[in-house]
């Protein structure tokens, strides 16, 4: 792979298939780039659109924006981002989404 960056987030979102799998998720897999149509980086969650960040600088709004982005053209009704933690193993990793996806996750927990 000639792009470093493209190379280091592509090993991040394998890293995160790998762990999701390890933790119970047994479906999880990262999804090839689709362009246009991106549905997110990781596929086999219901329900869930995943984008994963391996980036030097985190962009909370950005990357949550991003997922929601990801989760509405997947028609699916919660977005994450998952953002690497410097220096850390992947289960460090930062898991983030707007306050109305979490409200909502709480209310389907409730249910």
């Amino acid at each position: 792979m000639a792009n470093p960056s493209r190379a280091r987030g592509t090993r991040f979102e394998v890293a995160c298939a790998d762990y999701l799998r390890s933790a119970g998720f047994p479906e999880c897999f990262r999804m090839a780039t689709a362009g246009e149509h991106d549905c997110g980086d990781l596929g086999g969650l219901p329900q869930v659109a995943v984008e994963c960040r391996d980036r030097a600088r985190l962009d909370l709004a950005g990357n949550v924006a991003d997922a929601n982005r990801r989760a509405i053209e997947k028609e699916v009704p919660y977005g994450f981002t998952i953002m690497k933690k410097r220096g850390a193993p992947i289960a460090d990793s930062y898991v983030a989404c707007d306050l109305e996806t979490f409200a909502a996750i709480l209310a389907a927990l409730n249910a």
